[in-house]
């Protein structure tokens, strides 16, 4: 019986550090929609057909706007973009580099690409 005792007490032990482990995640704004297609920075630049649309993107903060975290720059492996948060009225705390998932609009803003974010969850 007390051996029985021992492991369930393991196992409860093993599920909250688990659960505490997924709570790593942070989601501002409306979140990232699981819904849009995933695309890096260079299929953005390279298909013009993604103006304009709702895309999801991942890479990691590179640099942010150190005022009022209202913009950051997401790089992934093929490129860098500009993600504008001011537009859906959220912004992230200071962070540093961390990895990052935005879903938002590619648009353009004087010649250059960006997404205007509406979600973003930082992990």
């Amino acid at each position: 019986m007390l051996k029985y005792g021992v492991f369930a007490t393991l196992l409860l032990g093993g599920l909250v550090l688990l659960s505490a482990c997924g709570k790593s995640e942070e989601v501002y704004g409306s979140g990232v929609d699981p819904d849009l297609p995933v695309v890096t920075v260079q299929e953005a630049n390279f298909q013009p057909e993604l103006l304009d649309t709702q895309v999801t993107m991942e890479g990691f903060i590179q640099s942010q706007c150190a005022t009022s975290g209202c913009w950051f720059v997401l790089r992934d492996y093929s490129g860098q973009i500009f993600v504008d948060l001011s537009r859906h009225d959220f912004t992230l705390p200071e962070m540093g580099t961390r990895d990052v998932i935005a879903s938002g609009k590619l648009i353009t803003f004087n010649n250059n690409l960006m997404l205007e974010a509406h979600g973003v969850v930082v992990k």
